[in-house]
């Protein structure tokens, strides 16, 4: 294992759960050595169902696990603890989740066995703070953070979300992390330790729901985000039922007066938007875009949902349709065409198909294998040589990436969100845009782009022009990394792609972030997050029993993109340091889609599951309870969640309910489920949402209001006591809030968060200082209209 890839030879120990586990399998794909150390008695994954057949072989365990070996160490014992810390002495890379203040290794003995460490914690809460010690699963974590808080309808319990999508986050936020830290140390940087909470990192990932409250005088009316079902929270994004049944996400906001307007009018469904004194332009439409939506709901009703969809991308509209897993699975062209699913031998059931990689990349190798339990002598790591000192040069610890330099082409939410990422962690980002694509929310002007392109140096460049596209080759011969999010195809164009590069600039990485990758029948879809989260399953699963039409309140596979960007920015960088070559990634955001749904495409392809919609229940019923209950106020809430018999009596006994009878087993308390939410329904409705959880955590029960965006600003105190939010400046908004980078790097948050630039506010210092373009020519550019 680990023997090709960009992360070869990189050697990586995970010794955690849920919130690890994705990180490891991360750096596997990418071609790192990763060991995984269990108890004695088993990998923990392995009894989460479902499972292949009756193999009793875990899906979630050979999903999260693969391209992992496994080794069993008992780290209470004194012979396990040598044992580990032998391994640590050939690694390069640690990622525990070990609880704050327990640890079974300390940190000077891990230091004395590698001093050139990249040690990642994650943990619930953080290292520190009045809350570190809180028990959090999926459920938990999604509503202290604020998902919960704008996803499902109004009139219902908020919903958490389907499928473990709160550990993929903070899994993703760990392996960059990880290879920040890193890249660091390689650089000369002595061993660094980040603190990575959890709880910060999911409230860096809920698009508008920090963006309302920080910016409150926007066209949303409120600074409290609230639940709208499928509706965006722009107005212009939803999920409408077509003639058929399958619902279509469908969309306002692209073209909506050159192409769909008309299409309406071909279609005679336009009503009154083909009255040109009532709506003159775009302007007059955007005014009334409730109006606009209610016309393109009752069109939807009139068409198949499938054919809407198809007809509608071949127009260049992103709308999408809402599959099931099982549609998801069997239905897209593209899975096959692209070759994403893979067969492996399953011990026990025989041949099963499996996801691909979240990303991919120039230098990947075969798909990845099954885990594989070893032994801990089997891991035969030399030691890596032990670094007493820093190199003179090497960057701060809170600024990993400090010397790293990226060429940004990206716009929206998932490309400035990864390149925020990174510009956090230190890196010079150079920001390209032009007064031709800086209108709507791609304009300084708008709290959107303000949220995502902080710490970024902007310059204007008309890429319509041949003088620009040269100028942005000059400065690919400058940078790093570049990355963009245009359309299939676009860099190779331009002369930007790595192919066109690598001649001059091998050591270059290219990430292109298309929608449904660079190849592919649906190449040249147009798509957005609502798109991507209809086509997966995910709108699908993330609803109340007997609906379809919610789904996610924000922009999940946006952020999650974003982060797997900054991933392979850093898996490039070192791919570059061992080859001297640069990587091209494609980063198809349909495919990482598709792979946050990873367990629920492998239960249906082995076992043909095809799960509907269950609110907050488990998908799996290892939870019982497993939900978000009323509380005294308006839209208060209380997630509640007990795994076993032992934490469901706790919880009983705090709620004054008779743990026995219909409740007395695992197995009766999923049986009545529904009888037992109402009585759990029935004794949480007169008490506050955060005290009553206080109360249930101080007992050893997974517990946590609902938060909204004032309860995370003025009432979380984890938050509060770590410092997380903060401000910046910039010239049209003057101070803002924020919310700074959700780890510590030696016990230090990153400490730079410049506000955003305005268009070709940094252009003559870039052109001059990276260029060497006298103050003569960049005038004369200027006059061209390159620079615009």
């Amino acid at each position: 294992m680990g023997d090709v890839g960009p992360l070869h030879g990189v050697r990586v120990v995970e010794c955690a759960g849920w919130n690890g586990v994705l990180a490891g399998r991360l750096l596997a794909e990418a071609g790192a050595d990763v060991v995984r150390v269990v108890p004695p008695a088993g990998d923990p994954l392995d009894a989460e169902s479902p499972f292949f057949g009756t193999s009793g072989v875990s899906i979630q365990a050979a999903f999260y696990n693969a391209g992992k070996r496994v080794v069993p160490l008992d780290l209470q014992s004194e012979a396990g603890r040598q044992a580990f810390l032998e391994l640590i002495a050939g690694a390069d890379i640690l990622i525990e989740d070990w609880p704050p203040g327990r640890w079974p290794v300390s940190r000077e003995a891990l230091t004395a066995a590698q001093p050139s460490l990249a040690h990642v914690s994650v943990t619930p809460m953080g290292q520190d703070g009045p809350l570190r010690d809180w028990l959090v699963n999926d459920l938990v974590a999604n509503a202290l953070c604020g998902s919960a808080s704008v996803t499902g309808d109004a009139s219902s319990p908020p919903i958490s979300g389907y499928g473990n999508q709160s550990h993929h986050t903070v899994g993703m936020y760990a392996a960059v992390l990880a290879l920040a830290a890193l890249r660091a140390v390689r650089a000369g940087a002595p061993g660094i330790w980040v603190d990575l909470s959890a709880h910060e990192a999911l409230v860096t990932c809920t698009e508008q729901v920090l963006m309302q409250w920080f910016f409150p005088s926007g066209t949303w009316g409120t600074p409290i985000a609230r639940r709208q079902g499928s509706l965006h929270w722009s107005g212009a994004y939803e999920v409408y039922p077509a003639a058929d049944g399958h619902g279509v996400m469908v969309t306002a906001s692209l073209k909506l007066t050159e192409v769909l307007v008309p299409w309406l009018i071909e279609c005679g469904a336009a009503q009154d938007l083909a009255d040109r004194e009532k709506y003159p332009d775009v302007i007059a439409m955007v005014k009334n875009l409730p109006y606009v939506m209610k016309v393109l709901r009752d069109w939807v009703a009139t068409w198949n949902g499938e054919e809407l969809f198809y007809e509608g991308q071949r127009r260049h509209q992103p709308f999408g349709v809402v599959w099931n897993v099982g549609e998801a699975v069997t239905k897209s062209p593209q899975i096959a065409a692209r070759g994403y699913f893979h067969e492996m031998e399953i011990p026990g059931f025989g041949n099963a198909k499996l996801p691909g990689r979240f990303v991919r990349t120039s230098a990947d190798g075969p798909p990845l294998p099954l885990p594989r339990r070893v032994d801990v002598g089997a891991v035969r790591w030399s030691r890596r040589p032990r670094a007493d000192s820093a190199r003179g040069g090497a960057p701060p610890p809170s600024r990993p990436l400090e010397g790293v330099r990226v060429l940004d082409f990206t716009h929206v939410l998932a490309g400035p969100f990864g390149t925020r990422v990174l510009g956090d962690l230190g890196a010079d980002v150079l920001k390209v845009t032009s007064a031709k694509r800086s209108g709507g929310a791609n304009s300084p002007d708008h709290p959107y782009y303000v949220c995502w392109n902080r710490n970024k140096r902007c310059i204007a460049l008309d890429m319509s022009t041949p003088e620009a596209r040269q100028i942005a080759r000059e400065l690919a011969q400058k940078c790093d990394v570049i990355v963009e999010n245009f359309s299939a195809g676009v860099l190779r164009r331009w002369g930007l792609d790595y192919e066109s590069l690598k001649a001059e600039h091998p050591g270059v990485t290219v990430i292109s972030m298309g929608g449904m990758g660079q190849d592919g029948p649906w190449k040249d879809f147009v798509t957005y997050a609502p798109t991507i989260h209809a086509l997966t399953g995910l709108t699908y699963l993330t609803n109340p029993e007997g609906t379809y039409t919610d789904g996610y309140g924000f922009s999940l596979t946006d952020h999650l993109s974003g982060l797997v960007a900054a991933f392979a920015a850093l898996e490039g960088l070192e791919h570059r340091r061992r080859t001297g070559r640069g990587i091209a990634v494609d980063l198809a955001q349909y495919e990482l889609g598709l792979g946050i749904m990873g367990p629920a495409l492998i239960d249906f392809l082995a076992n043909g599951t095809n799960p509907e919609p269950r609110g907050n229940r488990h998908p799996f019923d290892a939870w019982a309870p497993h939900g978000i209950y009323p509380c005294a106020g308006e839209d208060r809430w209380v997630a509640i969640a007990a795994r076993g018999d032992a934490e469901w009596q706790r919880l009983a006994g705090v709620l004054g309910i008779d743990p026995g009878g219909p409740f007395a087993s695992h197995e009766l308390r999923v049986a009545n489920i529904a009888e037992l939410d109402r009585l759990i329904a029935s004794r949480t409705i007169s008490e506050d949402a955060h005290q009553l959880a206080a109360r249930l955590q101080a007992v050893g029960v997974h517990a946590g209001p609902v938060q909204h965006a004032r309860d995370l600003t003025e009432r979380d105190p984890q938050l509060a006591a770590r410092q997380f939010f903060g401000t910046a400046r910039a010239e049209t908004w003057g101070e803002y809030g924020i919310d700074r980078f959700p780890a510590l790097f030696e016990g230090e948050r990153p400490p730079r968060y410049e506000g955003v630039h305005q268009v070709g506010q940094d252009t003559f210092d870039v052109l001059s200082e990276l260029l060497g373009y006298d103050d003569g020519r960049i005038a004369e550019l200027m006059a061209a209209g390159v620079l615009s």
